[in-house]
């Protein structure tokens, strides 16, 4: 995944650890055999592009929004 140090959420400082933790548990329970083809920060949101066509939304926090 990105390598990303320290992300402002809302006025307040959260680890990165944090925010990648949420998104790999989410993957690996709901997508195990998926394979990321990419990244994409947008705005307060983390947009996560699978080979077989699925986009993840994950909000600020890494929580998981939609599936698109």
């Amino acid at each position: 995944m990105v390598n990303w140090n320290v992300i402002n959420s809302n006025g307040r400082k959260i680890s990165s650890a944090q925010i990648r933790k949420n998104m790999v548990s989410f993957m690996t329970r709901n997508h195990p055999c998926s394979i990321i083809d990419s990244i994409e920060k947008k705005y307060s949101a983390y947009k996560i592009h699978l080979m077989n066509g699925l986009c993840l939304v994950f909000d600020a926090d890494g929580r998981h929004v939609k599936s698109n």
